[in-house]
């Protein structure tokens, strides 16, 4: 089932977070909500990056960092052939690799933010993720209007 909503994905009550990042950077998540996910729960970057550097990390390849105590499980999905673009086939092998785990790992839930990188989110990026999570057990919620409470939370005093 996929809902797509608005809100703060870092406040998400979702067992998971997925999201896009780039194939060929050895940090992972340096921009966007990889960036603030990696501020709020520095310990998923760390995995990320000890990952990355003893593994290739290829177009549509899933990187999964389990639950921890008091935040979700997050999956990194690389859908991005460069820090600034989405590759349609990477997101393609991607999302197709999301399904699966989720059915043979029996996810219950899992938040997604708006992935358009460089690709038309209603014409290009919204019919992949119909195509391949509708109609599954797990519960997709895709943050389409991303709204960050975390970053004022967080922000230095002015």
């Amino acid at each position: 089932m996929i809902k797509f909503i608005s809100g703060d994905i870092l406040r998400a009550n979702s067992e998971f977070i997925a999201l896009g990042v780039a194939t060929g950077a050895p940090e992972g998540a340096g921009a966007g909500v990889a960036a603030k996910i990696s501020s709020k729960w520095p310990e998923v970057q760390k995995h990320l990056r000890q990952f990355t550097r003893g593994n290739k990390f290829q177009g549509g390849d899933l990187f999964v960092v389990a639950p921890g105590k008091n935040r979700p499980g997050v999956i990194f999905i690389a859908a991005l052939s460069d820090a600034d673009h989405v590759s349609a086939s990477f997101l393609n092998r991607g999302l197709r690799k999301l399904a699966r785990y989720c059915i043979k790992h029996k996810v219950e839930s899992v938040a997604l933010p708006k992935i358009d990188a460089g690709l038309d989110w209603e014409d290009e990026v919204k019919p992949l993720i119909e195509k391949f999570l509708e109609g599954e057990k797990t519960e997709f919620y895709i943050y389409e209007d991303f709204k960050n409470e975390y970053e004022k939370e967080v922000s230095p005093l002015t």
